[in-house]
């Protein structure tokens, strides 16, 4: 009986270390996905202003880059001038070396000093004037002999000291030779850098950045949250609610194409999109680009093309500014007029739809499996508590539980978070900008989506680890 209950024990535990964690992952994604803040949260952090920005300072930068090893090729003479510049320092060093030129310096410095010296400036030291101008001469006589020794050093050794002069002079010649090249060619890149900095996009990027701070504040605040929010709130309570949307927003039908063999095709109709861009300030309407944010710039110092900024975002509520942004919003499918960037009659067919469908009901449905969850988690905490093993045992199970499924968890919540910056890169079918957006995003996205799961199984691994330490000293106690 007891082997049994001992069995029962094991096999419980060994699946709630399986299952449990799972399903509190879900739990947590299920949270989060339910959530319209987590939306909120990433659109936010990804500060599409910033990422454009330096996406188009990268652009300049390998442009410029890409001019000057083209025109200039200064990595070249940059090459050759620090090669150079280290054989002139170090033949100087082995010029001065052998011709002793820093000694013989010191000693003629120091012949001054105590030349120059008076009386009155070291009195306190010595007891008159005929011992302070006795011990005056005997310096001055013991420098004098050693300047005479390395006078006469350098008259024995003059070949090898003027065959060190002559390398010297002939590396200087050169190294002067290759700095002046180098300069010009330095001069040249710096005309390729003004050239390509003075141009109208470079400037704009540059007044983007100064403005970025302002317009991000205001594109969080005013269109984020007062938009944007309410509809993620709309769409999470239509992906959450498959009883109330079935009978009105899903359709069966069958499709008789082909007589032989008719199907049954699925339909969903989503919620319309609606993003309105005017913004109800103290009852009066405002529209956010053509009336806050061009006031914004108008009220922003250091911006070179204010006026091209304030006349574009002016015109962004005239037939001309939706015409244009309508062309760029309907290769993602969407309308922009009167101020409202929308979509009407969503419908999807086919798998898209079965695929929706079943996002629904997972969503739907997937609150029971939370309250599941909790319900388990309580289950599994008076199962360990009433059950008749031993306490050590109950400890080893618990801190097997809190350690191994938090290491995997943690790890792999580490990873993901990583793999945007290891996978999306700019190539030949994604541009630079395309591809720091998405990577942007995605980074985003996960370290929402993960950091919650690793911070939790931290506490959880932490948690395991003390345990840990405590069934040690108690096993080795018995």
């Amino acid at each position: 009986m007891n082997k049994n209950n001992n069995m029962l024990f094991s096999i419980v535990n060994l699946l709630a270390i399986i299952i449990l964690p799972l399903l509190i992952l879900f739990s947590i994604l299920y949270t989060m996905a339910t959530t319209p803040l987590f939306y909120t949260t990433i659109l936010k952090k990804t500060d599409l202003i910033n990422t454009f920005v330096k996406a188009k300072n990268i652009e300049l930068t390998r442009a410029i880059q890409e001019e000057i090893d083209k025109k200039v090729g200064l990595a070249w003479y940059a090459l050759t001038y620090e090669s150079l510049k280290r054989q002139y320092q170090e033949a100087k060093k082995a010029y001065e070396t052998i011709n002793k030129t820093q000694e013989y310096q010191l000693l003629q410095k120091k012949c001054d000093e105590i030349k120059n010296l008076s009386f009155n400036d070291v009195k306190h030291a010595f007891s008159n004037k005929s011992a302070f101008e006795e011990d005056k001469s005997l310096q001055l006589k013991n420098i004098q002999k050693q300047i005479e020794s390395i006078e006469q050093y350098r008259n024995d050794y003059k070949d090898d000291i003027k065959a060190a002069y002559s390398k010297l002079e002939e590396i200087e010649e050169q190294f002067q030779d290759a700095e002046e090249e180098y300069n010009d060619k330095q001069e040249e890149v710096n005309e390729i850098i003004e050239k390509h900095r003075n141009t109208f996009a470079a400037q704009l990027n540059e007044d983007l950045d100064v403005l970025k701070p302002s317009l991000t504040k205001i594109i969080n605040e005013k269109l984020i949250d007062g938009n944007i929010f309410p509809l993620i709130e709309r769409y999470i309570r239509f992906f959450t609610s498959y009883n109330t949307i079935r009978s009105e927003y899903i359709l069966e039908l069958n499709d008789e194409s082909n007589p032989l063999n008719p199907k049954k095709v699925t339909q969903i109709l989503l919620p319309d999109i609606t993003i309105s861009l005017w913004v109800d300030e103290g009852g009066k309407k405002r529209h956010l680009l053509s009336d806050i944010i061009a006031n914004e710039i108008k009220n922003t110092s250091g911006i070179k093309n204010k006026t091209f900024f304030v006349t574009a975002f002016t015109l962004a509520d005239t037939a001309i500014g939706e015409l244009l942004g309508s062309r760029y919003l309907k290769k993602a499918g969407l309308w922009f007029s009167d101020g409202v960037i929308y979509k009407h009659n969503i419908v999807l067919t086919g798998s898209s739809a079965d695929t929706t469908i079943t996002i629904v009901k997972i969503l739907s449905y997937g609150k029971f499996l939370v309250y599941a969850t909790i319900a388990l988690l309580i289950a599994y905490q008076l199962f360990i508590y009433l059950s008749a093993s031993p306490r050590l045992k109950k400890m080893l199970w618990i801190k097997r539980f809190l350690l191994y499924p938090s290491l995997i968890f943690i790890v792999i919540g580490l990873l993901c978070i990583a793999l945007p910056y290891l996978l999306i890169k700019q190539s030949d079918t994604l541009s630079l900008i395309t591809a720091m957006i998405l990577r942007t995003v995605s980074f985003n996205t996960t370290m929402c989506v993960f950091i919650p799961v690793i911070l939790l199984f931290t506490v959880a691994f932490i948690c395991g680890l003390i345990l840990r330490k405590k069934y040690i000293r108690m096993t080795i106690s018995q």
